[in-house]
């Protein structure tokens, strides 16, 4: 990947109106992307996240990593998502709907997960164990507040009944 737009800030929020989480990325070059998470679209990266989170010790070992620790004792989840003024938006002022879903591995050994609409558009996240962690944590705290139940912890047999 050519393009070195670094990550500035992440931000997940569920809108009732929309019935959608939606996902904010800004970078140091001022873009910030916008996109729609649906629920099943959330319940994917769900089983993505919990998969390479497996892989990689569980999440009791990468919370417990003296850089996932920095990013606590600095309020990264305390702090809010800065709007500055300036900014493009690479997919549109309105975001996307998330479609497909691309992973992988870079040479550092860091996830790497690619966030496509259906057109093609989209984002690249390049995670270390850290920012897997806190990507994994934002996504969980919102599906919370959208109160879908969806990962290993949120869905039971009974949810798969119809009422």
């Amino acid at each position: 990947m050519a393009e070195t737009n670094q990550l500035h800030q992440i931000n997940m929020q569920y809108s009732n109106k929309e019935d959608r989480i939606l996902l904010r990325t800004s970078t140091k070059n001022n873009d910030e992307y916008l996109i729609w998470l649906t629920r099943r679209y959330a319940k994917l990266l769900v089983n993505i996240f919990d998969t390479e989170i497996e892989k990689r010790g569980g999440t009791t070992t990468l919370s417990s990593q003296k850089e996932t620790k920095k990013f606590f004792k600095e309020g990264a989840f305390e702090k809010p998502y800065v709007e500055e003024t300036t900014k493009t938006h690479p997919l549109g002022e309105d975001g996307v709907l998330a479609f497909g879903i691309k992973t992988g591995n870079d040479e550092q050994g860091n996830f790497v997960l690619i966030i496509q609409s259906e057109s093609g558009q989209g984002i690249t996240y390049n995670l270390n164990d850290s920012l897997l962690y806190m990507f994994y944590s934002l996504l969980m705290q919102s599906i919370d507040r959208a109160e879908w139940k969806l990962g290993k912890h949120g869905e039971s047999a009974s949810s798969s009944q119809l009422h």
